[in-house]
């Protein structure tokens, strides 16, 4: 369908003024759904137009299109600019294409969103955009020209505005929402009737937000991706205690809503808690009056949601219905079928779904009247016990066995919150008191900090001396450790991986300077900025100062170690794992690489001849049965002569005796051997000498 030649027809109807600007931008609206019939139709099928209009428009029509040459789009270059803008409202594909063809289309959609429209002294509201359409209403954000704001506009859908019972309910919804005035209830600007306005409307407050239904939902997908914030839940229930509390106000009023659901409840982006829709409402003791209204019939895939409002004898919406609204019992409606509504919310709170659903309308009603829900904690094991009992009473079958006030309900919830919070605290504080480190909490939003006692008096101060100032422990860090520190503190805030542990001196209020190691904790929101940090101190001055005297053992022992002339070794007797010296290796004619530290590799050198002896020392040094081992054997060299060497060891023992280490040095002695083989020889020559003589002697005599 030609979409310049519709809405040309539409300007000239408005411009001949047989239409006005609210009609002609409904017929545009209805026309972006139903593009299969000219604009015409629609604009006649409504009443707006008799068909003596139509013809004559086509004539006015005809006359344009033959002075622009047949060119729609240029006949539509003398819309008004108010038109203009509330046309670009509509979001429409076709007609913002042909909105973008007109002169200086791109400054009217400019002012769409800046300029404030200030329509004729005839039309204070202008319809920017359809909102919402509910059973028998819909609403518009609109923009009132008088005050320049934008407002919500609530009316009658047009096609329901022929009934009179449902006209009356709609003034009666209007009339109650106006005489509520609380901060959980939109405030009613304005309600217009009369013969200049056939179809009756009122204005309200626009609120800019999500259902408390979606944010539920949202919250469920989180907790089963394990993504859900743990400040999402008590969000949502603070959110209930609030519509609790509004429900108990409009109770005190003597009105009972009849439709709570969490699709009724919008979650303001600024922290508005609001209850919408009292259309289904009543005043209490005031006969019903509106038995008779027409029902609507609902098809299976609405009813599948159970989420839609459904009038007549049965009242309400099915997934969210009293059981005695379920019944058609309407002498039984009362407060308490609020409460049963609060205890609905609560349900969809606790396990992100109604309380009851099924596959068409008539199977959801039959469970609402017969069957119990399921239990909250059976679809979520996570539920608090008492808060399922809370949602359990609310939605008992028997109205006696509710909560007698929606205030209770608050209360009950407020009780358990504040149970949870002073356990949260006293598990905090025993925490803090039974730590050995010393804890600290920062809020970046405000820059408060907050030092435990044990962190205080790590540094030397009373709980009242330390400052809780942010800047305080980067005034008392080492200068050395300074750059360090902040530049792993600079890595975690940009978002890089950094240390989970940061070990940095902080000085102490004798002026001294204590080792701390510190692990942090941050929170961050959406987009990544860290907006919390908490972690934990703990001095580890001492582990430091046996650190830096090991290390200085360390170097003595490799001093020790280079400069002695005997081979070192160590042996642990339990594992069988031994260490050799460079030393000791190179006495073997062997590099410092070649020499392998298995077990066994010394008894394997020792020569056949020594190793008897040599086994039987160790062991009984082994066993405790010799204190000081000190002996001498013959050991392989690399090249396959032996050399004498001189072992001394001595050991650490346990308290049965037996040594688990043994330490000590092997020196070479082959030329004191050598040296001592030559004079045995010597000596045993001279002896034999001497017995010669000897005998000479003798013989001589």
């Amino acid at each position: 369908m030609d979409t310049d030649r519709n809405l040309l027809f539409g300007v000239l109807a408005l411009q001949a003024d047989l239409i006005d600007t609210r009609q002609f931008i409904d017929a545009c609206l209805l026309w972006t759904s139903r593009k299969d019939l000219p604009l015409a139709d629609l604009l006649v099928e409504r009443g707006w137009i008799v068909p003596a209009d139509r013809a004559h428009v086509d004539y006015l029509l005809g006359r344009k299109l033959q002075k622009h040459g047949g060119n729609a789009a240029a006949s539509l270059a003398a819309i008004p600019d108010a038109v203009k803008r509330s046309l670009a409202a509509l979001k429409d594909d076709d007609i913002q294409r042909s909105l973008a063809q007109l002169p200086g289309s791109e400054e009217a959609g400019q002012q769409v969103a800046t300029v404030a429209y200030v329509p004729g002294s005839h039309e204070r509201y202008v319809r920017l955009r359809l909102h919402a359409t509910g059973g028998i209403g819909r609403v518009w954000l609109a923009h009132d020209g008088d005050l320049g704001r934008d407002v919500a506009l609530k009316e009658l859908r047009p096609e329901q505005a022929g009934h009179a019972e449902l006209a009356a309910r709609f003034l009666q919804e209007a009339k109650i929402t106006g005489q509520l005035e609380h901060p959980g209830i939109i405030p009613v600007y304005e309600l217009v009737r009369g013969p200049e306005n056939p179809q009756p409307f009122y204005t309200m407050r626009f609120v800019k937000g999500r259902t408390l239904s979606e944010a539920a939902h949202d919250y469920h997908k989180k907790l089963l991706s394990g993504q859900a914030d743990a400040l999402e839940l008590p969000a949502l229930l603070n959110a209930f205690v609030t519509v609790c509390n509004t429900v108990a106000y409009a109770h005190s009023r003597g009105v009972i809503h009849r439709d709570l659901k969490g699709q009724n409840v919008i979650l303001g982006d600024f922290g508005e808690v609001v209850v919408l829709d009292w259309g289904l409402a009543k005043l209490v003791d005031r006969p019903e009056g509106e038995t008779h209204a027409p029902s609507l019939v609902l098809d299976d895939a609405a009813a599948q949601g159970s989420g839609h409002t459904v009038q007549g004898q049965t009242l309400g919406t099915p997934a969210y219905m009293a059981p005695e609204q379920a019944a058609g019992r309407l002498d039984l409606i009362d407060r308490r079928t609020d409460i049963y509504g609060l205890g609905a919310i609560l349900y969809e709170i606790l396990t992100g779904r109604p309380p009851f659903t099924g596959s068409d309308l008539h199977e959801v009603l039959r469970k609402v009247r017969d069957e119990a829900p399921v239990p909250p904690r059976q679809l979520c094991p996570d539920v608090p016990p008492a808060l399922e009992a809370v949602c359990l009473r609310a939605l008992a079958k028997e109205p006696v066995a509710r909560h007698t006030a929606a205030n209770a309900v608050a209360q009950e919830v407020q009780g358990w919150q504040e149970r949870e919070r002073r356990k949260s605290q006293e598990r905090f504080e025993l925490a803090v008191q039974g730590s050995q480190d010393g804890l600290w909490d920062w809020d970046l939003t405000t820059d408060e900090i907050y030092y435990s006692p044990r962190y205080k008096a790590m540094l030397g101060y009373e709980d009242h001396e330390f400052p809780n100032r942010s800047e305080e422990w980067t005034n008392r860090l080492h200068p050395e450790d300074l750059d360090r520190v902040r530049s792993e503190l600079r890595a975690e805030s940009e978002g890089r991986e950094s240390l989970s542990w940061l070990e940095f001196r902080m000085r102490h209020k004798d002026g001294s300077y204590r080792w701390i190691r510190s692990r942090a904790f941050v929170l961050r929101d959406a987009i990544g900025q860290i907006y919390r940090k908490a972690g934990s101190h703990e001095d580890i001055t001492e582990r430091k100062t046996a650190e830096e005297e090991l290390r200085k053992s360390r170097e003595r022992f490799e001093l020790a170690v280079l400069g002695s002339q005997d081979g070192l070794w160590y042996w642990d007797v339990e594992t069988d794992e031994v260490w050799y010296s460079p030393r000791l290796r190179n006495m073997l004619g062997y590099d410092e690489q070649e020499f392998p530290n298995r077990p066994g590799e010394t008894e394997k050198r020792v020569h056949p001849d020594d190793q008897p002896r040599w086994r039987a020392e160790l062991q009984g040094h082994v066993a405790g049965l010799t204190d000081h081992p000190e002996m001498e054997y013959r050991v392989l060299h690399k090249d396959g002569s032996y050399l004498w060497v001189r072992n001394r060891g001595v050991a650490l023992r346990r308290a049965d005796g037996r040594a688990y280490r043994m330490a000590g040095s092997s020196e070479d002695v082959t030329e004191r051997k050598r040296t001592e083989e030559l004079l045995r020889q010597t000596a045993e020559e001279l002896a034999s000498c001497r017995q010669q003589l000897q005998g000479r002697d003798r013989d001589s005599l």
